[in-house]
């Protein structure tokens, strides 16, 4: 055990991705796999408590801790970040793709295994800023979407630098053991996670980013931001949070509507990740044992499923050339494996009985359902939440029904061409689809995993497949009764108003600015033309006008500044 622990598990990603960046590419991509897959028999075998703790800077950073909260989100990081690299070489990304891939999977197991807030904060800035090269080294029409995605991490990582500060104020020390600071330090660091958990109004980078890179790039950004935000909401607010749990409502409603709108199936798949982390942020709210162990649970099938889907998806736009679905069809019978792996992470995120996702959302909805009538004294009742919560499962029925019949099983277009799928991409979409039955057929194995407390729930109740049937059926059927008018629904969200008031402010306090540097040069040149003719008050221009004039003037305002900076010291 000593040796496990002699070394973080992340180095295994940083080590791949310098050898991705040196090596060629088929080495690069071997190593890749094999480096992210043996973290997680690591991470699995290092007992709760592990904790590799360092002092480089005179005081103590723990670089890596393992508890019941870290171990499956880890875990689960590390096997989908083989399948994701394994993805990426069946898709044809490139070995600087692959690289950069490791290294921001890396700092998110990072975060994850952290065992103090710097340390948390340290990896997470590094997480930022690799997914932001992650997109932008796509270019072209992805380089608009990794600036917006840069400028909205810049905002939720300050403010998290903020909370993370006045906590240390506050407390003298970084460890976790010391909890963190009430008041406005839990604010501003709730506010800061919630920018990368694409809280309502701080979400659309998410359905704006997502879609722009290559299809690699997509399936694993989609697996690792928002849910290590998940982790780090769970810490910076361990005994739950009202406003937390609903706006993890209304990101579960909010974002379910905007997928039923989408015809591009990256697009929609982006808004079903922030709609699936309501789920979470609503169970982390809550803040029973419940609903930890229902946030880390629909994590770990959440990442799964989801990064099934946008295999899915990425591989309709590999071998199509198209995500519109507007363009798509018949796909069910030329991409028969493709459309198997579509069913089974359809099912899953639907909550159907027998896939991942029913029994990890069936945990969610308990958890807010016994959280009382009242969440933390607010006076609505906490009923309301759940049928959020339900409406939200009916929303995502919809959603995939749509999904699958004009992508699969519509007539197809007589001019879509389907090119060649290579070996490894229907090894890897097979391998993928397991875990997303298996841990639905066997949901003990999930349940005991999580941290918290399952309270001895029953997924496979009467009850809960009641619910669920009743879920599926009623998502089915809306579909079948709105296709027509869900087509003609104007598609708004709210980078209609954010995007255009952003570059309003931006031009406008660069026109501000410059009009502030251009009165400033012209006082500074009246005020040394006056002060020449004082000295020479016949011609004063023969002085200013030449460079030799405005050299000197240079040299004379340093000179000034250096006697002033040494006269102070």
């Amino acid at each position: 055990m000593d040796i496990l622990l002699a070394v973080p598990p992340w180095v295994a990603f940083l080590v791949a991705a310098l050898v991705a960046f040196v090596a060629p590419r088929k080495v690069g991509y071997l190593v890749g796999v094999l480096a992210t897959l043996a973290t997680v028999p690591w991470i699995l075998a290092s007992p709760d408590g592990s904790a590799l703790v360092v002092a480089p800077l005179g005081f103590e950073q723990t670089l890596l801790r393992v508890d019941a909260l870290a171990r499956p989100v880890a875990a689960v990081f590390g096997f989908v970040a083989a399948l994701g690299v394994a993805y990426a070489y069946a898709t044809d990304a490139d070995a600087r793709t692959n690289a950069i891939a490791l290294a921001y999977m890396g700092a998110s197991v990072a975060a994850v295994l952290a065992g103090d807030w710097l340390t948390l904060l340290l990896a997470w800035e590094v997480m930022a800023v690799t997914a932001t090269v992650l997109v932008w080294h796509h270019g072209g029409s992805a380089v608009r979407p990794a600036f917006r995605y840069a400028l909205y991490h810049l905002v939720g990582g300050t403010l998290l630098v903020a909370a993370v500060a006045l906590h240390y104020t506050a407390a003298g020390t970084f460890a976790y053991d010391a909890g963190f600071t009430a008041g406005l330090p839990t604010a501003l660091a709730i506010l800061g996670v919630g920018v990368n958990l694409g809280f309502v109004g701080v979400h659309h980078w998410v359905p704006d980013a997502y879609p722009a890179p290559h299809v690699a790039s997509s399936v694993i950004l989609a697996g690792f931001t928002t849910k290590v935000a998940v982790y780090a909401l769970a810490l910076f607010a361990p005994d739950g949070n009202v406003l937390v749990a609903w706006m993890g409502g209304a990101m579960v409603l909010y974002a379910v509507y905007q997928a039923i709108l989408q015809t591009d199936v990256r697009r929609l798949l982006s808004y079903h990740i922030v709609s699936q982390v309501g789920y979470m942020v609503a169970a982390v709210g809550v803040g029973t044992a419940v609903g930890t162990a229902g946030a880390v649970g629909h994590l770990a099938t959440h990442v799964l499923y989801k990064g099934l889907l946008f295999m899915v998806a990425g591989a309709i736009v590999y071998r199509v050339g198209t995500g519109s679905l507007k363009r798509l069809g018949g796909l069910g019978r030329r991409m028969p494996l493709t459309f198997g792996a579509f069913l089974v992470a359809a099912l899953a995120i639907s909550g159907v009985p027998g896939f991942s996702g029913f029994v990890s959302k069936g945990l969610v909805v308990k958890a807010v359902d016994t959280a009382g009538p009242e969440l933390a004294g607010l006076p609505v009742d906490a009923n309301v939440l759940w049928w959020a919560l339900v409406l939200g499962g009916v929303g995502t029925v919809l959603s995939f029904a749509k999904f699958g019949y004009y992508a699969f099983v519509r007539d197809a277009p007589e001019d879509l061409p389907v090119r060649p799928a290579p070996r490894w991409l229907a090894v890897v979409l097979a391998v993928a689809a397991v875990p997303n039955v298996a841990f639905g057929v066997l949901p003990d194995v999930l349940y005991g995993a999580l941290p918290g407390d399952t309270a001895g729930f029953e997924p496979y109740a009467a009850s809960e497949l009641g619910k669920a049937a009743a879920t599926t059926a009623v998502g089915v059927l809306g579909f079948l009764a709105l296709r027509g008018p869900i087509s003609r629904l104007p598609v708004v969200d709210v980078d209609r108003v954010l995007y255009p008031a952003g570059n309003r402010v931006a031009n406008t306090t660069a026109r501000a600015l410059d009009g502030l540097g251009a009165r400033a040069d012209r006082t500074v040149y009246r005020a040394w033309r006056a002060t020449v003719a004082a000295v020479d008050p016949e011609d004063p221009s023969d002085v200013l006008g030449g460079p030799v004039g405005r050299t000197l003037a240079v040299v004379a305002a340093t000179l000034a500044l250096a006697l002033l900076v040494a006269g102070i010291a």
